[in-house]
């Protein structure tokens, strides 16, 4: 199981997209039986879900699946050409289950199919309206595209922009290899969440209440631990988790700490899918720790790691420059900055996943002693925990 965010045009992440395989490439197994086992952990949000089970076998037990609302099943436009197929995805359709075409379809389809779709999925290179250098091709005149769709497979910060402009609703994912800072910038935390945090500090609120929003904000957690290793305190100290660096904190520091990150944060912005895909990994770490051997006592260190892994892309500074005066864990230093240490063969497994990438995935599972089931159900809790820009169902087309 991989996993992509859903990014709309105003950047914010919208929900999310996750992709199937079977362990063994020769079972083809039925879709209604994939979909059921989804049902463990599925993520209660209104936010959609794409599921793409590509190597399923679509047949009558996708009319069996009890669908969640948000749900939304992914079809190959490929399997179109087989007019069973189309007569399932009909009746799908008539129970109430939501669906996306997966390609551009090669044949013309029948209007009455088309209105079974919510959505296409086309990939970057199939859209007509993409010449072969990456520049648009202007509409024909008086005509419009009947299905709403989203972009796959663009891995830069130009390919996403251009597809807005020919129309694109939203794209699978965000470029993770760009820097998004064109120069050096502090880190900075979302506004909504200092002054949730800075309302809880007046209130006195328990440490658990406060501990849960910081965790939320990957860049507001960096500050907290950059903040406690300055010659602020008497004594610069290596913080190891939130809940601790928060019992360290005064009530005055703290009030005052978030008085000043009020000055620095920001509403929105073009970091906040790379904020999001870090708290999703941070999360996704989290739960990793309880399926090896040797996660336990990692937990916190996991963590961080996935909290601070896109720092480097959205400040625009380096790992080593970001941490020089930040007393960081040893473990999550060494994983961001050397690519050693506990910490990062989980990252790079979360990384494998992100990519979905089914060897190197198997891997580093493997290589950490994770089983299959329990590496998927640590991503579902970790995607049912993470919470979306934008919690709401798409309009259907």
């Amino acid at each position: 199981m991989s996993y992509a965010p859903l990014i709309d045009r105003e950047r914010r992440t919208f929900g999310t997209r996750l992709t199937m395989l079977s362990v063994r490439p020769q079972d083809r197994l039925p879709v209604g039986l994939m979909l059921d086992q989804l049902g463990m952990v599925w993520p209660e949000a209104t936010a959609p879900v794409l599921i793409a089970p590509l190597d399923a076998e679509f047949d009558e037990s996708l009319l069996q699946w009890q669908a969640p609302a948000n749900a939304i099943v992914e079809l190959p436009s490929i399997a179109l050409r087989d007019p069973a197929i189309q007569g399932l995805a009909q009746r799908a359709r008539r129970r109430g289950i939501r669906l996306a075409m997966r390609g551009r379809p090669d044949v013309p389809l029948p209007p009455a199919l088309l209105r079974c779709f919510d959505y296409a999925m086309i990939h970057v290179t199939e859209d007509r309206r993409r010449r072969s250098d990456g520049t648009n091709v202007p509409p024909p005149p008086g005509v419009t595209r009947r299905m709403p769709f989203i972009i796959t497979g663009a891995f830069r910060r130009s390919e996403l922009d251009a597809a807005y402009e020919r129309g694109a609703m939203g794209s699978v994912g965000v470029p993770l290899d760009e820097a998004c800072a064109t120069m050096e910038r502090p880190a900075q935390p979302g506004q909504s969440t200092v002054l949730e945090l800075l309302s809880l500090a007046h209130e006195h609120a328990e440490l658990e209440k406060m501990e849960a929003v910081v965790k939320r904000d990957p860049a507001l957690t960096f500050e907290l631990l950059r903040f406690l290793g300055t010659s602020a305190f008497a004594v610069p100290m290596q913080v190891a988790s939130i809940r601790r660096a928060l019992m360290v904190l005064a009530h005055g520091d703290l009030t005052r700490w978030l008085s000043r990150m009020l000055r620095i944060s920001t509403a929105a912005g073009s970091t906040a899918p790379l904020m999001h895909a870090s708290l999703r990994r941070a999360l996704f770490l989290e739960h990793l720790a309880g399926c090896s051997p040797d996660g336990a006592e990692l937990r916190d260190a996991l963590y961080l790691t996935g909290a601070f892994s896109l720092l480097d892309r959205t400040t625009g500074s380096s790992f080593t420059r970001l941490f020089h005066h930040a007393a960081m864990p040893t473990p999550v230093r060494d994983a961001l900055i050397e690519r050693s240490g506990p910490c990062a063969p989980y990252l790079a497994l979360v990384e494998a996943i992100e990519r979905s990438d089914p060897i190197n995935s198997r891997k580093h599972r493997e290589g950490l002693g994770i089983a299959p089931l329990d590496c998927n159900l640590a991503l579902l809790r970790a995607l049912a925990a993470a919470p979306t820009a934008r919690d709401d169902n798409l309009a259907p087309a």
